[in-house]
């Protein structure tokens, strides 16, 4: 008997021979199906009909895996608190980019809206979103065999990665339309870092189309167990060292970082100068 509260049930082929592509460093991606159960439409709350998952034409499941350290490379499934935590870090993540990336366009229309920006610039700005998700979880929690998921639209088409995680850089294979894209997401990464007051900016892009999805939120070590264990502080702190303004960075305004070299002891009180 349904609950009154169900909206979708969610068939899941967790079958290895029918896994999406190769499995990803902490992920495997399975094939999925959304099967609803009740009138979205007639649901309290916000529409659905613009961003959400359950809109999507076809959708995936993620898992999350770890290997041991011990030499052994086969994958490991986590305990039941632990997947669902780790699930919830991605999806934390995914939620995080998803405004981050609202950041950035919420900048670059405003900057489009002055004019100061060049015409064949502006018609190069390529607009990209991150993928709708959802988490699921078993219906009974106490089933032992249960498993936790990332649900995400699926991507369709060549998956490019744009951007490695403990880079500020384009990755060196792109070419054309993705090596443009490439040069705005290292732009977005410099929108981000300067408008949360060097707080917080995205790394890891990847994804096909105008779809991302798998972005790393990058912080400093203040924030650093806020998501996951994919946050390269080490990354983060070099970051003003390793961007490199591109054409977009150029015209929109935003300026090269300014680095502070340390020079030796000022004094004899051990003060360190900086010029």
């Amino acid at each position: 008997m349904s609950s009154p509260f169900d909206l979708v049930s969610i068939s899941i082929d967790s079958d290895a021979k029918s896994m999406i592509g190769t499995a990803g460093s902490f992920k495997t991606c399975h094939p999925a199906l959304l099967h609803t159960t009740t009138s979205l439409s007639a649901t309290p709350g916000p529409s659905t009909s613009q961003s959400s998952i359950f809109t999507a034409t076809h959708v995936v499941a993620k898992r999350v895996f770890f290997r041991k350290r011990d030499g052994n490379s086969k994958r490991q499934r986590f305990s039941k608190e632990d997947e669902l935590g780790r699930t919830l870090d991605e999806a934390n993540c995914l939620y995080w980019a998803t405004c981050l990336m609202s950041l950035v366009y919420i900048f670059v229309d405003e900057m489009l809206q002055t004019q100061t920006v060049k015409q064949t610039i502006a018609n190069e700005v390529p607009r990209l979103r991150l993928v709708y998700a959802a988490v699921a979880i078993p219906e009974d929690v106490s089933d032992c065999a249960g498993a936790a998921y990332l649900l995400e639209e699926r991507i369709e088409g060549k998956f490019i990665k744009y951007i490695n995680n403990n880079s500020a850089a384009p990755a060196h294979h792109l070419q054309g339309e993705e090596e443009k894209i490439g040069l705005f997401l290292c732009f977005a990464q410099h929108v981000q870092y300067q408008l949360t007051n060097e707080v917080v900016y995205l790394s890891d892009f990847q994804g096909s189309g105008d779809l991302l999805t798998d972005c790393q939120v990058m912080t400093g070590p203040d924030y650093m167990s806020n998501f996951g264990e994919r946050n390269c502080t080490e990354a983060f702190r070099a970051f003003k060292m390793t961007h490199k303004c591109n054409v977009f960075c150029q015209a929109f305004g935003l300026q090269p970082f300014i680095i502070a070299k340390q020079v030796g002891a000022a004094s004899d009180n051990n003060n360190n100068a900086y010029w």
